[in-house]
């Protein structure tokens, strides 16, 4: 090899090596096994019908997915190590209600600063063609920030075998994002949920709601009983 392009190939791989790294979660392992050791847990009831009740511990590593049962109204998560838990419900009516912990007030994130992130979440992951900032909160001053987004895939799909996947496709995540200037730079994101549904265009984002019943929940060493927690219509 030249001494020039050598030279010109270790100054590429330094530069890439200097880049901070992005830890994302991988799909194919989306939940954690519940701890057979674990005494701990979360019981509760909702109003409505669910299809997924997601735990995410948190340092947004740990993701419990729930016992479903009474027709989706009472969810159950065994085996959770002591720990704080935020919960994730989601409907069959295609509503998502959370308590996930996020940070502070972010007032200072707007104009070209909100643009800027924005753009870095549609742009992290282009293989899904829609992405919607459902909430978003500061940690560490406003050095950083905590997003939980959606994400859709409503264009045609190919397998690895060439076949046509006859299904779009719905993914929730925390994205954590560190400042810089006016701008965003992505480093960690945890994969909550990935779903098919089902084929055609136009396919909505669900609808959203925050609700503090769901979050910051301490499990020590019994099953916590949250008891019927009512979700409210969202318009």
């Amino acid at each position: 090899m030249p001494a020039k392009l050598f030279a010109c190939f270790l100054a590429i791989a330094a530069a890439l090596a200097s880049l901070p790294e992005v830890s994302m979660a991988q799909t194919a392992n989306l939940y954690t096994k519940p701890h057979t050791d674990a005494p701990g847990g979360i019981a509760g009831r909702v109003d409505k019908e669910l299809t997924h009740a997601i735990a995410l511990e948190h340092d947004r590593v740990s993701c419990y997915k729930a016992e479903l049962s009474d027709g989706g109204k009472a969810f159950r998560f065994p085996g959770l190590p002591t720990g704080k838990y935020d919960l994730v419900l989601i409907t069959k009516a295609g509503a998502v209600y959370e308590g996930l912990t996020l940070g502070g007030d972010a007032d200072n994130v707007s104009g070209a600063k909100l643009k800027h992130l924005q753009e870095r979440v549609t742009k992290a992951d282009t293989f899904f063609n829609k992405a919607q900032i459902d909430r978003y909160g500061v940690i560490d001053g406003g050095d950083r920030l905590l997003a939980f987004v959606e994400r859709l895939r409503d264009k045609v799909t190919l397998r690895q075998s060439g076949d046509v996947l006859d299904s779009n496709l719905r993914r929730f995540e925390v994205i954590e994002f560190d400042s810089a200037t006016d701008d965003w730079q992505m480093m960690t994101s945890r994969h909550l949920y990935r779903e098919e549904q089902p084929s055609g265009p136009g396919m909505p984002f669900l609808k959203h709601l925050c609700i503090p019943e769901v979050g910051n929940i301490r499990v020590v060493d019994t099953v916590k009983d949250l008891g019927t927690i009512p979700l409210p219509e969202i318009k």
